[in-house]
């Protein structure tokens, strides 16, 4: 009967200590996102405000800066967008994020424009010149139909022409059109035609169509922004280290209404490094944690660029490093890039998950540019990027919220994560 009890009771030790870890990283992602932070880019400090709650964060649990500070500081390029634009088509005023989106890298734009109707039927270049070279389109917006134009022509080459047309030509700039869903990001520098993006806007090229713009970007060439760095001093006495990697900046904001929360993408992969932070300052481990909270990861992975080219400690010191990026569903498991690379690494965690029966399947991909692992990648650092897969779809949208964001596997996770981590301190 004692031995009973005592079960029970280490079991529901157990659960609460877990539930515990859970409501902490909950607290990190509604923090994170929160409408203050303003989509944790660069404008009206966003990325400033989630650098210090970060920072205070390690600061609580008595984990230590790597080097003098918390904060690497650096400078990125960044167009922002501080003022809300304002579209009207054909008298009705549209709304921004649910009608459209302006383009990420649109200049400032201000007046009344006649607009017209593209079809945009061919990717030739020559097709593309004439339209340039047009005259008539002087103080014109074009709008193209792109569900229609890639019934002519691949995704790419679309790209290839509304990226040319953004830059060159007579015309003032471009409605694109299309059913898919509006999605944003942030870019470091300004086109010279202005671009909006609008979803299921159809117009008549038979009638009179015209539009009342005015959009006020602010480009910033030299704005200072920070990488969050921790250090937990490992008990081996050795000068091995483990590095867990996330971004903490998401896409900004348009306007003091419209924020991008950000709370998969990546507030949620931010709530697991700081998981793992508070985990490892209370159960100190063999080798050295560093803890690394990248800014300008939207914007062309410049924080953790600028990290790998000053770097805070040896890299090669790096035992293995964990990018993490969108944890917060996993109902279909885990992709891990680079397991194709590092077999013996991945067959450990594939193992450890099937140990300990955790996610549902731990999926393999080879390499891929697109994430803060690649820089240390480049350098020879052994590493993983690791996502999780399933549940919402909300992405780089004002849908990816905090309150809709399921934690489906999050405690599942965080334990193949240290499981795989211990094993570096047997």
């Amino acid at each position: 009967m004692k031995i009973r009890v005592l079960i029970y009771f280490v079991v529901l030790l157990s659960f609460l200590q877990t539930q515990a870890q859970e409501e902490y990283a909950r607290y990190i992602v509604k923090e994170l996102t929160a409408k203050p932070y303003h989509g944790r880019g660069y404008v009206f400090d966003g990325d400033r405000k989630a650098a210090n709650f970060l920072r205070n964060e390690f600061k609580k649990y008595q984990i230590q800066p790597l080097g003098d500070d918390y904060f690497q500081y650096y400078n990125l390029s960044a167009n922002t967008f501080p003022t809300a634009p304002k579209v009207t088509i054909n008298g009705k005023k549209y709304t921004l994020a649910v009608d459209y989106l302006i383009d990420a890298a649109c200049p400032a734009i201000d007046g009344k424009f006649a607009i017209e109707v593209l079809e945009l039927t061919s990717s030739d270049q020559q097709v593309i010149s004439s339209i340039i070279n047009n005259r008539n389109l002087e103080h014109k917006l074009l709008y193209i139909d792109e569900d229609l134009a890639l019934t002519h022509m691949k995704a790419p080459q679309l790209k290839e022409v509304t990226d040319q047309l953004k830059n060159a030509g007579f015309h003032a700039g471009l409605i694109l059109n299309s059913k898919q869903k509006l999605k944003w990001r942030s870019l470091t520098y300004q086109n010279k035609k202005a671009s909006i993006n609008t979803h299921s806007l159809l117009l008549d090229a038979k009638v009179k169509n015209v539009a009342q713009l005015k959009i006020t970007p602010q480009l910033n060439p030299e704005y200072q922004t920070q990488n969050v760095c921790g250090f937990i001093k490992g008990t081996g006495g050795s000068d091995s280290t483990i590095v867990i990697t996330a971004h903490y900046d998401h896409i900004g904001a348009i306007g003091k209404k419209v924020y991008f929360p950000g709370a998969n993408d990546n507030a949620s992969g931010t709530s697991m490094l700081m998981y793992l932070a508070k985990y490892y300052a209370e159960h100190v481990p063999k080798y050295n944690v560093v803890l690394l909270a990248f800014s300008g990861e939207e914007i062309g992975l410049l924080g953790s660029k600028h990290y790998v080219k000053n770097p805070l400690l040896d890299l090669g010191k790096i035992k293995f490093l964990l990018n993490l990026d969108m944890a917060g569903t996993g109902d279909e498991g885990v992709q891990v890039v680079n397991g194709t690379i590092f077999k013996k690494e991945f067959d450990t965690l594939v193992r450890l998950n099937k140990e300990h029966d955790l996610m549902p399947q731990v999926k393999v991909r080879g390499p891929m540019d697109r994430s803060d692992h690649f820089p240390f990648y480049e350098k020879s650092v052994p590493c993983f990027f690791i996502y999780t897969l399933g549940g919402i779809d909300a992405y780089h949208d004002i849908y990816d919220r905090y309150e809709t964001l399921p934690f489906t596997k999050f405690n599942n996770y965080a334990k193949l994560l240290i499981y795989y981590i211990d094993q570096y301190n047997k």
